[in-house]
C-alpha cells in the first residue's frame, strides 16, 4: 500500500486503558506485515500483540529504545521473547507540541521487524557457494561484489534458529525448482533482523548486526562498476538474482536507492522473485525503472506471500480486488475502527495454516 500520512494512522487496539501512558497508533497498511510478524491467530501472536500495546504506551523511546542519530523523534523497540517470538517495531513519537499533520500526541508505527535466533552464529552478508564432495561450501567475497552470473538472496529458519549456509543452499535452490544445481553461485544471507546466540538481548547496543538496503545496493553498484570496465567488443556479463521470501524487502529497499541515486542501468539483471514477503508490484516497478527485467517466480509459494500479495494495492486478481474491497468496507462503516478489528475483521484474507 502506498505511504499512510499519520492523520490516517489507526488506534492499535480497544485495550488501550484510558488515560494511562501514551496513545498508540499504527499505520493500517501493515495489516500483512503484523500477520507475518505477529500472527495473533495462535496464542503466542495473541500475547505479543498485547505486549506491544503495553510495551510502547509506557516505555516507548526510554532506555531499552534504539534512537534514530538523523531525527529524535524516531526511534524502535525490541518486543517479545527471543525463545517463542520477537519483533522490532520501529515508530515516531509525537509529543503535545508537535506540528506534525497526525492524530495527536502519541505513539506512531510504521514499521515492524520479526527476529529471529541465530544460535549457530551463522554470518550475513556475501558469500560464493561451491559445490564440493556432495554438499555446499560457503566462501565470503571479500570484494564485496558478484563474482559469479546467479546471485540468491533469503535466509531461512526452524524451531532452534536460522540454518547453516549450507542446508540454506539446498533450500533456496529447491525452491526455485533447481534441486540439482551444482554450479557456484553467490549468496546473500540476509534475514531482515537477527540475535545472536539468543542471549544478549538487554539492550539495543549488543544486537548482532542487520544489514541494510544500503549494504545490498552498495553490492549491486560494485558489480555494475565492474562490468562497465569490461571492453566494448566483450559482451558485458548479463546477471540473475534470485530473491526468496522476505529477502524482498531488502531488496526493495536496495532498489529504491539506486533509482534515487540516478546513473544506475540493471539492463543485464534479471530478477526471479520467489514468494515474496511484500506486494509484488512496486519491486517489478521499480526494476522496471532502472531498466531491468523482473519476473515473479510462481516454482513455490507460501501462506505469508499470498497475504502479501493478497493486499497489494495494483494487483488485478480478483483475491487482492476482493481482499481491498472488505478492507474499504470495514473502515468506511466504522470510521473509529481500532488496527486490532480491522484485522479481525479480514480474517479471511489473513490466514497463515502452515504457520
Amino acid at each position: 500500500m502506498a505511504d499512510v500520512p499519520l492523520s490516517n494512522y489507526l488506534v492499535y487496539s480497544s485495550e488501550a486503558k484510558e488515560g494511562v501512558g501514551r496513545a498508540v497508533y499504527i499505520d493500517p497498511s501493515l495489516i500483512a506485515t503484523f500477520t507475518e510478524c505477529v500472527d495473533p491467530t495462535c496464542e503466542v501472536g495473541r500475547k505479543l500483540a498485547l505486549q506491544i500495546q503495553l510495551d510502547l504506551s509506557s516505555g516507548a523511546g526510554g532506555v531499552k529504545s534504539g534512537q534514530s542519530v538523523g531525527d529524535a523523534a524516531e526511534f524502535y523497540s525490541d518486543i517479545g521473547s527471543i525463545d517463542q517470538r520477537s519483533v522490532r517495531v520501529f515508530y515516531r513519537i509525537l509529543q503535545a507540541e508537535c506540528s506534525e499533520n497526525s492524530r495527536g500526541p502519541g505513539v506512531y508505527i510504521h514499521d515492524i521487524k520479526r527476529f529471529q535466533n541465530n544460535s549457530a552464529g551463522n554470518c550475513t552478508g556475501l558469500f560464493r557457494m561451491n559445490y564440493e564432495a556432495g554438499h555446499w561450501r560457503a566462501r565470503e567475497e571479500p570484494q564485496g561484489s558478484l563474482s559469479t552470473n546467479i546471485l540468491r538472496m533469503g535466509s531461512q529458519v526452524t524451531s532452534t534458529g536460522l540454518i547453516k549456509l549450507a542446508e540454506l543452499a539446498d533450500e533456496l535452490l529447491e525452491a526455485s525448482s533447481q534441486s540439482t544445481y551444482k554450479t557456484d553461485f553467490n549468496l546473500y544471507h540476509c534475514p531482515l533482523a537477527v540475535v545472536n546466540n539468543g542471549a544478549e538481548y538487554d539492550t539495543p547496543e549488543k544486537r548482532f548486526k542487520i544489514l541494510s538496503p544500503e549494504d545490498l545496493a552498495e553490492v549491486i553498484i560494485k558489480t555494475v562498476n565492474t562490468n562497465r570496465w569490461v571492453s566494448n567488443s566483450i559482451a558485458q556479463d548479463s546477471y540473475t538474482v534470485y530473491c526468496y521470501g522476505d529477502a524482498s524487502k531488502l531488496l526493495h529497499g536496495a532498489l529504491e536507492r539506486l533509482e534515487r541515486a540516478g546513473n544506475v542501468s540493471l539492463s543485464n539483471f534479471t530478477f526471479e522473485v520467489i514468494s515474496p514477503h511484500s506486494p509484488y508490484s512496486p519491486l517489478e516497478k521499480l526494476v522496471q525503472k532502472l531498466s531491468g527485467k523482473a519476473n515473479l517466480n510462481t516454482s513455490s509459494t507460501t501462506a505469508v506471500s499470498d497475504v502479501y500479495q493478497r493486499f497489494d494495492i495494483n494487483s488485478t486478481s480478483e483475491d487482492s480486488i476482493t481482499a481491498f474491497n472488505k478492507y474499504r468496507d470495514l473502515k468506511k462503516k466504522t470510521p473509529n475502527i481500532t488496527f486490532a478489528d480491522l484485522w479481525r475483521g479480514l480474517d479471511g484474507f489473513l490466514e497463515l495454516n502452515e504457520l
